[in-house]
């Protein structure tokens, strides 16, 4: 093939690439509704300026998704990207490496794009911090208060000391807004709901999926692969935290990964599910057992299904959680000798590493001031010993749980 056919192919495929259409999944509107609520609290929270450096943050609220954030990257492969929010100007502005510039054109609403060139190939960290200063600091301006995302892991910290250095040279103070953001994103509107129930039935279609092909001698890892089989097929995608399925006692094992440890029969074991529409995820788990169910796993997982009870006829908009916690925190006492424990975190954006959102609830907190509002998604978390995990929207009418898979022991296997 000649050097001109070769030149021909790359210009013909970089064309139908500027030919793609922009795919976001909110409205124009809804964007610059979140746009316009955040810059109301940088007001009440007197920030100047915000700098969003967290993935979940800025898919939030213009769309751009990645797949490398430099997390945890090489140290020639430092960090360089921000999306900056002014108080004093409606412009988005979003700073990434150059080559980036059309996955910004078609998974984001950005205003503006600001590529940054390495000198010697990949930007470095003189390199974004020129261009970012460029741009904060032009045509004379200045800044009391910059905010920044102490709590993300991007950036590192050694390149977070940098970026802080050279604002703190200009006179600027930099403050961490990391509650300030994410407080913004707590309550979910309509559509974002919508798109949570349908990363509900994703993660169902997952959990009946697996149901209906467990074996006996079937490793953890074989299950996990029923498991998110179940949930691509259902059209949801993996989630920030690792899926897992695990064999034996629910803690700790559920916060390892799945392995290659054969499943035997007579196992109690729990995938613990999690499906992604368009980055937003809702939670699933449920208690198998391979083969015919001891009696008092049966009795474990009626107790667990119970709190969901409690919180139906207890939770209310403007109610304190903390009244709900004592309903369950009752609940569990009178249940029998296991210790029971419910909670939740807030559900929505999910992107590695392993948590989205700040709002967590506790039963064992009777100190929260926290107050149920509606629009706030959580996921459940029952224990008694096994886990019943479920998603929960707080709406005017009461709560709601998306799940449709039995609060029960699923039982696979020769006895299914």
């Amino acid at each position: 093939m000649s050097t001109h056919d070769i030149e021909a192919y790359i210009r013909g495929q970089e064309a139908e690439l500027a030919l793609r259409d922009r795919q976001l999944p909110f409205t124009d509107t809804e964007y610059a509704d979140r746009l316009t609520r955040l810059r109301e609290r940088m007001a009440a929270d007197r920030i100047d300026v915000l700098l969003l450096t967290a993935p979940d943050t800025m898919c939030w609220l213009h769309g751009y998704t990645n797949r490398w954030y430099r997390q945890h990257s090489s140290t020639r492969f430092p960090p360089v990207h921000c999306t900056i929010v002014r108080a004093d100007d409606e412009r988005t502005v979003l700073i990434e490496p150059a080559y980036h510039e059309e996955l910004v054109r078609l998974t984001s609403c950005v205003d503006e794009f600001i590529g940054v060139e390495g000198k010697g190939g990949e930007p470095t960290i003189t390199d974004f911090v020129d261009v970012l200063t460029a741009e904060l600091f032009s045509r004379g301006r200045s800044y009391g208060r910059i905010g920044v995302e102490s709590w993300s892991s991007v950036p590192n910290p050694a390149v977070a000391q940098v970026i802080a250095f050279a604002l703190t040279a200009r006179g600027a103070t930099v403050v961490d807004a990391s509650v300030t953001v994410r407080g913004v994103r707590r309550i979910k509107s309509p559509a974002e709901i919508a798109i949570i129930e349908r990363a509900q039935a994703a993660c169902d279609a997952g959990m009946r999926h697996l149901h209906a092909n467990a074996r006996p001698g079937m490793t953890e890892l074989e299950a996990w692969n029923q498991l998110m089989t179940g949930v691509i097929a259902a059209g949801g995608e993996p989630t920030a935290m690792h899926e897992t399925v695990a064999a034996g006692p629910p803690m700790p094992l559920l916060h390892g990964l799945s392995s290659r440890r054969p499943i035997g029969s007579g196992e109690l074991f729990h995938p613990d599910a999690a499906a992604a529409v368009d980055r937003y995820h809702a939670r699933l788990t449920r208690p198998f057992s391979m083969g015919k169910p001891a009696k008092a796993l049966t009795r474990l997982t009626g107790i667990a299904a119970g709190a969901y009870d409690v919180v139906l006829s207890t939770a209310r908009v403007g109610l304190p959680f903390r009244e709900l916690h004592r309903a369950l925190r009752a609940y569990f006492a009178e249940s029998g000798p296991v210790d029971g424990w419910a909670g939740g975190y807030e559900l929505g954006v999910s992107f590695m590493p392993d948590w989205v959102g700040e709002f967590c609830w506790d039963i064992q907190d009777e100190e929260t001031d926290d107050v149920i509002e509606a629009g706030l998604v959580t996921n459940f978390e029952s224990c008694a010993f096994v886990a019943v995990i479920d998603t929960v929207v707080f709406e005017e009418t009461g709560p709601r749980f998306l799940s449709s898979v039995p609060r029960e022991t699923l039982v696979v296997g020769d006895a299914h």
